[in-house]
């Protein structure tokens, strides 16, 4: 059996043929191509146990030590290089001086990496992201999602696709519920939320799922009734009962790349609103997304907004294209089966 090469960011906490990490559409790629393929995994390792768990039989973690001992393998396999940060360009960097091919070397990207990088690291950062796309970008092949929209809500039987007549008259609730899914993590901006919605009155209530209860313990949870927190979900069906509990997603983060929760949202049929310093999001999801200020008010005017036209929004959100990711790896089969 052919074997390919994916490279990733992420941390995997391993143990055997068990897999544990913190990124669930990592998980995604991984399982697609492991579905005709063995997989030599390349990524960063950690001793902490992380939220999502796969059991992955035909996967071999390889250190960069081991990778000078598959020179054949790296001339003669297919590569696949998840997002481009400083770490996988590295990796790139060494599979070329091994031998790799530009026909066998793919790089995924999921977001405006330009973008991400200026708010991260301000123009150091924008700059940083130039040289390595523009060093590799004739060096390779480029595959994006960003503008892959296919498919379309009332034509899939998905688990995660809603149908039209679960379309719910909401306008007229007097509570708001709002849901936040997602790392807590300082970058996330959760404590923001929190703090905004500490000024908030009965009318709002904010359910906050996530992990990583190493930066947030129970100890330091809101005494708020009118926030309740949980740890992570781990199941398709839990998680979408969350979402139709809820009116509205929130995404709080002061960065974000390309968030598989605005794609489970939307597909649930529920608006997101996001803060300004994200509004960039804008440009990838054309529809069902709401820029506010970070302010107790302007979250409060843009709520009352979304709620008064929910209906409306709603068939909105059902009649547009979405990327959906089988269509996508449906693609990405085509091209490592060959």
């Amino acid at each position: 059996m052919k074997k390919i090469f994916i490279i990733s960011n992420d941390k995997f906490n391993i143990n055997g043929r068990r897999f544990f990490n913190s990124n669930k559409n990592t998980f995604t790629i991984i399982n697609s191509i492991n579905k005709f393929s063995e997989v030599n995994l390349i990524a960063r390792k950690t001793n902490f146990k992380q939220k999502f768990y796969r059991k992955l039989n035909k996967v071999y973690f390889l250190s960069i030590k081991k990778l000078f001992n598959k020179i054949n393998e790296v001339k003669n396999s297919k590569i696949l290089i998840i997002s481009l940060t400083p770490f996988n360009f590295t990796i790139y960097l060494i599979l070329k001086i091994l031998g790799a091919k530009k026909k066998n070397i793919f790089l995924f990207l999921r977001s405006d990496g330009f973008e991400e990088y200026r708010i991260k690291f301000g123009s150091l950062g924008y700059f940083i992201y130039w040289l390595m796309l523009n060093f590799s970008k004739n060096k390779l092949n480029i595959l994006s999602c960003s503008r892959s929209l296919t498919g379309n809500f009332k034509k899939k039987k998905k688990k995660w696709l809603i149908k039209r007549n679960l379309i719910k008259k909401k306008k007229n609730l007097k509570i708001r519920k709002i849901l936040y899914v997602g790392r807590f993590r300082e970058e996330k901006g959760f404590l923001s939320l929190i703090n905004i919605f500490k000024k908030l009155n009965n009318q709002f209530q904010l359910t906050m799922i996530g992990n990583d209860q190493k930066y947030f313990k129970k100890k330091d949870y809101p005494k708020n009734t009118n926030i309740k927190v949980f740890g992570p979900i781990t199941t398709d069906k839990d998680l979408i009962n969350y979402y139709d509990r809820s009116d509205i997603l929130i995404l709080p983060s002061y960065m974000e790349a390309y968030p598989q929760v605005i794609l489970e949202s939307l597909s649930r049929l529920k608006p997101i609103i996001i803060f300004n310093e994200i509004k960039y999001l804008k440009k990838t999801f054309k529809f069902g997304l709401f820029n506010c200020n970070r302010d107790d008010k302007s979250l409060e005017s843009i709520i009352e907004k979304i709620m008064n036209n929910y209906n409306d929004i709603q068939n909105r959100i059902l009649k547009e294209k979405i990327f959906t990711q089988e269509n996508f790896f449906f693609n990405v089969e085509k091209i490592f089966k060959s």
